[in-house]
């Protein structure tokens, strides 16, 4: 990781106020402080670890949000339905995404979720962890639901449709 002077300086005062804030891990934090001003990369990688990666992109981002509110729009139609024949409960569950190939989707999914408590309503899975791959079924189904005009209000042809488009 690469961090400017500036960033440093902001960094180090950081670990400064920690150092008053907690007496038991002031030599800790006095060490960074040095690190920080005198630019060890490598000390500087360390303290940056537990920094899975760069920024989650806004394009990964927007399809989430747009792959929750679809869920979101399925529920709530398969709720409102009079008749579901031949749609089974389970189908409309957000299953999640894969952690292997998809885990910035799957990190943000469970963020917009648990922390932000967005789509309180929306059924998932318990382990928004799924065994394989996610995204190409997902965007199947969204192409299928904007063909719909992204409607919030399914019948349940719309909701067949969008449903079966993820295994094309």
């Amino acid at each position: 990781m690469k961090l400017t002077r500036t960033e440093r300086w902001i960094l180090a005062n950081q670990y400064r106020i920690l150092a008053k804030l907690e007496p038991e891990n002031a030599a800790t934090y006095r060490s960074y402080v040095e690190a920080l001003e005198r630019g060890y990369a490598n000390v500087i990688d360390r303290l940056s670890e537990h920094v899975l990666r760069d920024d989650t992109t806004h394009r990964e981002s927007d399809e989430v949000d747009e792959i929750l509110a679809m869920y979101d729009a399925l529920q709530r139609s398969f709720r409102t339905l009079e008749d579901a024949f031949g749609i089974e409960e389970w189908r409309v569950r957000f299953p999640g995404f894969n952690q292997q190939e998809e885990a910035d989707y799957l990190g943000y999914a469970h963020f917009a979720l648990s922390r932000e408590g967005r789509y309180p309503n929306l059924a998932t899975e318990s382990n928004l962890s799924t065994p394989s791959p996610m995204l190409k079924q997902y965007r199947r189904m969204m192409d299928e639901w904007k063909k719909r005009g992204r409607s919030d209000q399914l019948d349940q042809d719309d909701i067949v449709a969008i449903l079966s488009a993820a295994k094309r």
